[in-house]
């Protein structure tokens, strides 16, 4: 599958079959999230793959957000330590756009596979932290629910664009 078809692909997906989802594939997800840009090129970005069921529904307890039952969840989270003293004071701005290119690879990587994906974010941070064993300098940004999709959606138009998105050309409300 080429890059433009991924993402005319790329659904939010919610409901999974009970498939695993295969070590290969995870080691593919897990490739395309190393690839993401990130500030510095300091490892301060790390992913959890979670498959226990009892620690995705210790999650899905305490995160609101996360309304699936995906049998994989890829946890991206920074060590804000490591970032602050990579990039200074802006490590925390930086760390969420790192997590979120890595994310998106993610998802483009999920819908190349054939398999269903979304972006979940998480307000309870120490309760995820305890549920993860991680230090109070790590931040979870995201969490990826993975699997086969229970349906599948046809691909969006590529010959439509995003209209969410307004593009001007050299100044703002100049098309």
């Amino acid at each position: 599958m080429d890059f433009f078809e991924a993402l005319t692909r790329k659904r939010a997906c919610r409901l999974f079959t009970d498939e695993p989802v295969s070590d290969e594939q995870v080691d593919r997800l897990l490739y395309a999230a190393s690839w993401a840009p990130i500030a510095s090129n300091r490892p301060y970005r790390h992913c959890i793959v979670v498959d226990d069921p009892r620690v995705i529904q210790a999650i899905r307890q305490i995160s609101p957000s996360l309304q699936s039952n995906a049998p994989l969840l890829i946890v991206i989270y920074s060590d804000l330590e490591m970032a602050h003293s990579a990039v200074g004071q802006v490590g925390d701005r930086c760390t969420a756009v790192d997590a979120g290119a890595s994310g998106e690879n993610v998802l483009l990587a999920a819908a190349a596979l054939g398999l269903g994906a979304q972006f979940t974010m998480i307000s309870a941070m120490s309760g995820i932290r305890t549920v993860l064993g991680l230090p109070p300098h790590c931040r979870v940004d995201l969490i990826i629910p993975v699997g086969h999709a229970e349906r599948t959606l046809p691909p969006l138009s590529a010959e439509k664009p995003n209209r969410a998105q307004q593009v001007f050309r050299n100044q703002y409300g100049v098309y």
